[in-house]
């Protein structure tokens, strides 16, 4: 049997290959640490476009490119994302540690998360795809998340659980998340941000009073 190039089988195969290709891209624009945002919006830059099939140059170019450009913005939010991740920690810590576990730490953490879901589930896609002010996003972020509520959620308990899949599961499929988790979860973003891109941009960003100054492609 002769299999075609534009395919089903062999065109989920090339996705497949890029999507690792990319994982890796992204783990090596990691490395720096205070970059980890940087290669997260140069990761979405590419998937947001896999999701409408419309990659275009190739798929190194448009990683690198993207990483470059976004060094301004994403220094400073893998910044404030870790400091929040801290906060939570030094917050859990103390109440598990401190004798009769003050609760108020606890609701503490609680709250710095909910924070950190609000503003940091959509604001990495919206860098990648728009030319906007870093505060202009995160306020962008905010109100997708409140407008979009229900598949905001929806997205946090697929991410949780593909987390749990690849880090709970067995050692075998902790192995592979390192090679598969991030870019995997980035694309699951991809697919649930586009959709509602589209319908923000469809209206210009009306009723919700979205702020767009330019869309990147």
């Amino acid at each position: 049997m002769k299999l075609r190039i534009d395919s089903p089988f062999i065109q989920t195969g090339i996705k497949i290959t890029n999507l690792l290709i990319l994982n890796l891209f992204w783990v090596i624009g990691c490395v720096p640490i205070v970059t980890i945002g940087t290669s997260t919006i140069a990761a979405f830059t590419v998937t947001l476009k896999m999701t409408e099939g419309r990659e275009g140059l190739s798929m190194t170019v448009q990683f690198w490119s993207a990483y470059v450009k976004n060094l301004k913005h994403g220094i400073p939010l893998t910044l404030i994302l870790l400091a929040g991740i801290w906060s939570v920690w030094i917050d859990w810590q103390i109440f598990d540690k401190v004798e009769g576990n003050p609760i108020g730490f606890l609701i503490l953490a609680l709250v710095v998360i909910f924070l950190l879901l609000v503003h940091f589930l959509f604001v990495f896609p919206l860098e990648a795809r728009y030319d906007n002010r870093l505060l202009m996003n995160l306020s962008n972020a905010r109100k997708l998340f409140i407008r979009y509520a229900g598949r905001s959620l929806g997205l946090v308990g697929i991410l949780f659980l593909q987390f749990l899949l690849f880090t709970q599961v067995n050692t075998i499929l902790i192995f592979a998340g390192f090679f598969c988790l991030p870019i995997l979860m980035i694309y699951t973003a991809s697919q649930i941000a586009m959709p509602i891109f589209r319908q923000v941009e469809k209206t210009g960003g009306a009723p919700e009073e979205f702020e767009i100054t330019s869309d990147l492609y």
